[in-house]
């Protein structure tokens, strides 16, 4: 792993009206991990990723990746940098193929200007070969190859999940940001977003997970750690964190016991 943490999250708050959904969160995400953000539901993950990803601007605090300070960097700023997010709803036009959605994922297209379609019309052809074979390519990784030509709207839920996934890949994030991905997805296909995690993971890439699954997050995550009412009062390992008392109260609403352990399981 790096020496210097991939994402460093300092003392972040953020209040909306009269309510704190961040009360001085640290986080440090190491590089070389898949790296999962849990909690119940109010408890300020997704304000998190905004507040990280540029989207919301936090109130105190910093956020940096990779050395960069991100504060008050637009979202397009911080994609560019490498931090790319996926949201809860995917958001991918139906009415295009699958193949569509991921040629509209690349950032800095040379093609979006109308003077470089006369200017540098051969490297303007030159990148969009290139966009295409990743495309296919990333579309293989995620098991979507043989729905290229579909519509995205004729995708399952899951296999919708597994688009936006390729389409954040499309841009060569060095950390991707999953909100909540098997989130209202069938269990057969929850594991085959948990292996193509697992197997991009292998190939050097680096994940932040927010999801309520705590099955999901203890079978593929190496660190967490845990919000409630917009404080962190846990991290570490996956396994060690699930087990503690306090997040078992936190997150389940209940002592450990034979109902709330297994709900953990």
């Amino acid at each position: 792993m790096d020496a210097e943490p991939l994402l460093s999250v300092r003392e972040v708050y953020k209040r909306f009206g009269g309510v704190t959904a961040l009360d001085g969160v640290s986080v440090t995400v190491p590089a070389g991990l898949i790296y999962g953000l849990i909690g119940p539901n109010g408890s300020g993950k997704t304000t998190l990723f905004n507040v990280v990803t540029g989207f919301t601007a936090a109130d105190a605090g910093n956020v940096s990746f990779a050395g960069q300070p991100l504060d008050r960097l637009a979202p397009y700023r911080v994609a560019r940098l490498g931090l790319i997010r996926t949201f809860q709803a995917t958001l991918c036009p139906l009415r295009m193929t699958v193949m569509e959605n991921m040629l509209l994922a690349p950032q800095q297209q040379l093609g979006d200007s109308v003077a470089n379609a006369f200017l540098r019309a051969a490297e303007v052809r030159r990148q969009e070969r290139e966009h295409l074979e990743r495309a296919r390519a990333l579309l293989e990784t995620v098991n979507l190859a043989d729905k290229a030509d579909d519509y995205a709207g004729s995708l399952s839920g899951g296999q919708r999940k597994l688009l936006a996934l390729a389409q954040a890949l499309m841009a060569g994030p060095r950390l991707v940001l999953l909100d909540e991905p098997v989130a209202g997805v069938n269990p057969r296909l929850i594991e085959e977003i948990a292996a193509v995690i697992r197997r991009l993971r292998n190939d050097g890439q680096n994940f932040l997970i927010v999801e309520h699954n705590m099955h999901f997050i203890r079978t593929i995550c190496d660190q967490v750690s845990v919000l409630d009412a917009g404080r962190v009062i846990a991290e570490g390992a996956a396994e060690d964190v699930l087990a503690r008392e306090d997040v078992l109260r936190a997150y389940l609403g209940r002592r450990r016991g034979g109902a709330g352990k297994a709900a953990v399981r």
